[in-house]
């Protein structure tokens, strides 16, 4: 009788932490379908071969020392009936897999082969009896458990006459009957042959449990070779379907892989690009991606959505480019992968959009400017209305053309404010030593007449050791701007600045801006003991025409922050280290490439910064 177990679906086996793997099928007790042809094939051939050998060997030397009709006939008759039902069974298994009983007629036939091998072969002393173990092997990996045990126990049986007539003890079915056999003088020899019999059984136990093994673990890569395929067609589908752009290269920058997107996108064809280096496909059409490569494969330092220009057909095409770092399981880098679009509808949008917030911001600006204007206009007219009329008398003249001068200066000092906010012209930076233009800044503040004298300026030697890289005349404007500012303040209940300090920022209280680097950029804090800025006005007081003063045009602040940022810096609004007060927190260069400075005329005309060197802070001024 024999047992099947058959598969169960549901269950499952962990391949990875991504991957699960459904439905690994169990072992039945049946040959397994994906093999069995194969193996019966070599089985039969085995057989056929073995058989016909053996058979020659003993026709011929029977034919030479005992002729005989038997001797003569049996070896062919054997060898004939071999080749038959061996013929046959692969017919059978060749058009379908053959029922189970079928397998154990061979087993049968198999193991009585190999008894009648070994007793034909006696007189030439030849032992043919480790073939019973090839054929419990044989059962064990075609039917398993139940195979190989019945292998085992046939075996047993057959080779009770075959195990005495090696031993040269003789056996007739004469001496069965009348038990004689059973009263044998040497009992070693029945020792012998139980020994025998339970290394069949043995050699049944651990076959089958080998085969069993051996099935399951088949069965099983199997199942992961189908499924891993079946998700490598699946994912390279999803990454060809895909818009953007995957590059990916290995740690010496060679491409490996790109997708449709990417092909598309670079105008470059797959055979153009595969096992190419980068450096060689994109040296002259955007450099900017080696160098990228290079960054996260020698540095392991990764972009995002760094935007690069690509030129195409002679045009440059916009790419949002974004790295990522593969790694092996040891965590050593084994390669990198870019995401990039193209981003030419956004560009434009975003240039559309930027045109159009400068000129909301012109509009606003000269309503602003309308305002400022419009008022000493109206007293300059309504004055030189009355010295028209006559109607005043010399005191009174006196008066109105006073008015006119000192409005008419208003308007000089508000057109040259606005000059200075929206047009610079800057020459080639220099290295500029702080103390030297602090000084020039004390002279000049002092002379003018909204300077207090009672006011106490306190400068750290840290910051007269500075060397600013810059252009001395707009420095100077940032720190004059800043003093009179300061001079300016009065609080709520006529409270006024008496002391101004100037140090060092600290880091781990004012932060740094963005991802500038500390070592090319020297953090300035000038703060006050005034009334200091309310947190909601830090976001207004660097706008242009802001002003909480009365009669202030609110330029001062913004000429700050437009110059600081034409120089590559950064300023912000924190509270001031004496508990009340402003602190004004500032970034500038202390070295660099050297470049130029130069401010373009008109509004918008600063040079933009790169996006990774701009504090979001929402800074703002008095």
């Amino acid at each position: 009788m024999l047992f099947y177990l058959e598969a169960r679906p549901g269950r499952v086996a962990e391949v990875s932490p991504m991957i699960r793997i459904p439905g690994l099928r169990k072992v039945s007790w049946s040959p397994p379908a994906f093999s069995y042809r194969l193996l019966i094939k070599w089985w039969m051939l085995l057989r056929v071969v073995l058989v016909s050998t053996t058979m020659t060997v003993v026709w011929f030397f029977f034919s030479k020392s005992a002729p005989s009709p038997v001797g003569f006939f049996l070896p062919p008759s054997i060898t004939f009936i071999t080749v038959v039902v061996s013929f046959l069974f692969y017919r059978l298994a060749k058009r379908d897999q053959p029922p189970d009983i079928h397998y154990f007629f061979q087993y049968t036939f198999d193991i009585s082969l190999i008894s009648l091998l070994n007793l034909i072969t006696i007189p030439v002393d030849v032992n043919f009896v480790p073939l019973y173990v090839l054929a419990i092997a044989v059962a064990s990996i075609l039917s398993f458990r139940p195979g190989a045990f019945y292998a085992a126990t046939v075996t047993s049986i057959f080779y009770l006459p075959v195990g005495l007539r090696v031993l040269h003890l003789g056996f007739s079915f004469r001496d069965v009957i009348q038990l004689d056999i059973l009263y044998l003088s040497d009992r070693w020899i029945w020792l012998n042959v139980g020994l025998q019999v339970f290394l069949f059984y043995t050699i049944a136990a651990i076959t089958s449990f080998l085969s069993l093994k051996l099935r399951s673990t088949g069965t099983e890569l199997e199942d992961t070779r189908r499924l891993l395929r079946q998700y490598r067609l699946d994912t390279n589908e999803i990454l060809q379907t895909i818009n953007s752009g995957l590059l990916t290269c290995n740690t010496e920058g060679m491409v490996v892989y790109a997708n449709a997107a990417a092909q598309g996108i670079l105008g470059l064809k797959p055979e153009r690009m595969l096992g190419y280096k980068a450096e060689q496909l994109f040296s002259r059409n955007c450099p900017e991606i080696p160098r990228i490569i290079l960054l996260a494969t020698q540095e392991q330092i990764v972009v995002q959505h760094r935007t690069v220009e690509l030129v195409k057909n002679d045009e440059k095409v916009p790419l949002a480019v974004s790295s990522s770092l593969l790694r092996e399981q040891s965590g050593r880098p084994r390669g990198v992968s870019l995401i990039f679009e193209d981003i030419t509808i956004e560009a434009k949008a975003r240039e559309l959009e930027l045109r159009g917030s400068k000129l909301e911001a012109v509009a606003e600006l000269a309503a602003s400017l309308a305002h400022e204007i419009k008022n000493p206009l109206a007293s300059i007219r309504s004055a030189v209305e009355m010295i028209r009329d006559k109607s005043s008398t010399g005191a009174a003249s006196d008066k109105l053309m006073g008015c006119i001068i000192k409005e008419s200066d208003r308007l000089t000092e508000l057109l040259k404010q606005f000059l200075q906010f929206s047009s610079y012209s800057f020459g080639p930076a220099e290295q500029v030593r702080l103390a030297e233009v602090l000084d020039e800044v004390i002279q000049s503040v002092s002379h003018h007449p909204e300077w207090r004298g009672d006011i106490r300026i306190e400068i750290s030697e840290e910051v007269t050791a500075m060397r600013i890289l810059a252009h001395r005349a707009a420095l100077s404007q940032v720190f004059f701007n800043l003093l009179i500012n300061a001079a300016q303040v009065t609080g709520p209940a006529g409270e006024k600045v008496s002391r101004i300090g100037l140090t060092g920022a600290d880091r781990r209280r004012y932060g740094r801006p963005g991802d500038m680097p500390d070592k090319h950029f020297h953090r300035l804090c000038l703060y006050d003991d005034g009334p200091g800025v309310e947190p909601a006005l830090r976001e207004k007081i660097f706008e242009p025409f802001y002003s909480t003063r009365k009669g202030g045009f609110g330029l001062g602040l913004a000429v700050v922050h437009r110059i600081i940022s034409a120089l590559g810096g950064v300023v912000h609004v924190e509270d001031s280290p004496f508990g009340s007060g402003a602190a004004f927190i500032i970034y500038l260069p202390q070295d660099s490439a050297g470049e130029s400075i130069n401010g373009a005329a008109g509004l918008g005309g600063i040079k933009e910064l790169s996006r990774d060197r701009i504090l979001k802070t929402g800074a703002g001024g008095k």
